[in-house]
């Protein structure tokens, strides 16, 4: 997906069509169902221009530095709250209908043969349902979108709803797909719609 749509100054249907994923200078309209999409418009729907300011075609996008711990037959990494390592954006604004949902875990655990991705948020105890976006992108040793190194689709994740928070598990993800061992690396994740 492309850079967003600006939040303010001059925006034009090619900054829609680069923010859809599009190629700049390159054919388009404003009811493309894509672009339509950045800010959920059905076709012929009436669209001001100013509704498009910040409009993305993600949901949410963060860096995480990596934490890693070990023992002896398992090994966590990624970004685990306050326990270790960070991510410059834990705040989904808008996710499931909710605003400012928390990214509590967003780690890779197990041992060799047996590795998850977990993906937990929270909004203040409510519930979240298994929804809210599409799939999850990984980009190793990287600060921020280029080569995917793994994409997970929500569907295939295994759900769960305890404690006040949302759970996304995805099995076959193994350390070099997700985070890593070195601690401090920077990795880029997307969520998108």
């Amino acid at each position: 997906m492309g850079d967003p749509v600006p939040e303010s100054g001059m925006i034009s249907l090619n900054d829609f069509h680069i923010a859809a994923g599009g190629t700049t200078g390159t054919a388009c309209t404003l009811n493309d169902a894509d672009i339509r999409g950045l800010i959920s418009k059905g076709d012929g729907a009436a669209m001001n221009f100013e509704e498009w300011y910040g409009a993305s075609a993600l949901i949410h996008s963060s860096t995480v530095v990596t934490g890693y711990q070990a023992s002896q037959y398992f090994s966590v990494s990624g970004y685990n709250g306050g326990s270790f390592g960070s991510m410059s954006d834990d705040t989904i604004s808008s996710f499931n209908g909710k605003t400012d949902v928390t990214i509590v875990r967003c780690v890779r655990t197990g041992s060799a043969g047996s590795e998850k991705l977990t993906l937990i948020v929270n909004k203040n105890n409510e519930t979240i349902s298994n929804a809210g976006f599409t799939s999850i992108k990984i980009y190793m040793n990287q600060s921020s979108a280029g080569t995917v190194t793994i994409t997970r689709n929500r569907a295939d994740a295994t759900y769960s709803f305890t404690s006040g928070s949302a759970k996304w598990e995805w099995d076959d993800v193994t350390l070099a797909q997700a985070f890593g061992s070195t601690v401090g690396q920077t990795n880029f994740m997307e969520l998108t719609p």
